[in-house]
């Protein structure tokens, strides 16, 4: 039996796509007969508290493969992100630490970025264990820092570059989440027949939730996002939207989330006195599907910027789960794929008043509603399960003996 040790910062139970897709990764190669072994930090995001309800711990059987490490000096979910830095190394540290200390040897050694760091104490692990290394690229770091503007020190970007370029060289095979991740990787050296993609993916029980909804009311039309409210979002333009719609009272929006600008957002929403935009707290995945499928319409939202037109948000994904037409105010492989799957509408012009229209032909046109969102749900239910994906993973590791 081959076994895989995986070195990763976000797992079950976390919320978001990155916990989401580490898990679904790790069971799909136990149930193909792999023997896999976890290294994760205690889940925090977006906060310990949320953790301690038990309603996130539904699988216990994972628990037996996982080994949980705690940094104790820096918070890990802050707003300054010097601080921030200083987790992700000391978690780094740790990882390089425990892997030291595993008497066990493996055959695959697989990490994951954003961030880098843990798949820097992979590097480690791969050389100690004589292992091959996965590496699995859910965004393009540093590029997304300098899209979001939250960094710009040249020295720094210089060295964090080299360091992604090292670790992409070094791997030996890596695989990608967005089509459009593949040419920016080439360039970086790696040959291209070493990256696989494999998008997220659902479940097979995820994808019989839209045959077991109950017909949602016509009476208030629901516009929903539910996601990560960070820096590569730009939710005040959603709040802008709301805005300009509120004497549209049968229109209300709701924000499922969690996250790096969660503060800001709510303060937005209460400094414009708008009172057809709630916030609902974080919730586990299977909660936040159903919550998502009682809206009639889903949004998602880039900020305009060049790296996220090469960038697949999870989310879209999800809304397609569970039958929900999309607006988006999107561009590049996001824009391209809601064309592709014909399950929404994208703002061409990036400004809120076409995303205003969009919303309002949706809202006014139930058939329009349900012939876009049969067609994301047929979409999804063609290429984005598990079960058949994850055999591009599989295929590349049994390839290499």
């Amino acid at each position: 039996m081959k076994s895989v040790l995986m070195i990763v910062q976000n797992f079950y139970p976390e919320i978001g796509s990155a916990g989401n897709r580490m898990k679904n990764i790790y069971l799909h190669l136990k149930r193909n007969g792999f023997e896999v072994t976890v290294i994760t930090l205690k889940p925090s995001y977006p906060n310990q508290s949320l953790y301690q309800d038990t309603k996130f711990w539904d699988e216990e059987s994972i628990e037996e493969d996982v080994i949980r490490i705690k940094p104790d000096k820096v918070k890990r979910y802050t707003s300054n992100m010097g601080k921030r830095l200083l987790h992700y190394l000391e978690a780094m540290w740790l990882f390089i630490y425990t892997i030291i200390r595993l008497e066990k040897k493996y055959d695959y050694v697989f990490a994951t970025t954003p961030p880098i760091f843990p798949t820097l104490a992979a590097l480690i692990a791969k050389k100690k264990m004589k292992a091959k290394l996965i590496t699995d690229v859910r965004d393009l770091w540093p590029e997304s820092l300098i899209g979001v503007g939250v960094f710009n020190n040249k020295w720094v970007l210089k060295i964090a570059f080299f360091l992604e370029r090292k670790l992409y060289r070094l791997s030996d095979f890596i695989i990608i989440n967005s089509p459009g991740f593949r040419d920016y990787i080439v360039a970086k050296g790696v040959k291209e027949e070493a990256i696989q993609y494999i998008p997220n993916s659902l479940t097979a029980d995820e994808l019989t939730l839209k045959n077991l909804l109950t017909p949602v009311s016509e009476k208030v039309i629901k516009v929903v996002y539910a996601g990560n409210i960070g820096l590569a979002q730009d939710l005040k333009k959603l709040i802008a939207v709301a805005e300009k719609l509120r004497e549209h009272k049968q229109i209300e929006f709701s924000m499922i989330g969690y996250g790096y600008r969660i503060s800001e957002v709510e303060k937005e929403i209460s400094s414009r006195g708008l009172t057809n935009i709630k916030m609902i707290n974080a919730m586990n995945r299977r909660v936040t599907l159903h919550e998502v499928s009682t809206s009639h319409i889903a949004y998602v939202s880039l900020v305009e910027k060049e790296v996220f037109n090469k960038v697949l948000p999870g989310k879209i994904i999800d809304y397609m789960c569970v039958g929900i037409p999309i607006v988006g105010d999107v561009d590049g492989r996001a824009k391209k794929m809601l064309s592709e799957a014909k399950c929404g509408l994208v703002a061409e012009s990036r400004n809120v008043d076409e995303i205003c229209q969009h919303i309002l032909t949706m809202a006014s046109d139930p058939a329009l509603r349900e012939e876009l969102g049969e067609n994301g749900h047929r979409y999804a239910k063609q290429h984005f399960q598990w079960s058949k994906n994850i055999k591009g993973l599989i295929n590349v590791m049994e390839a290499s003996g």
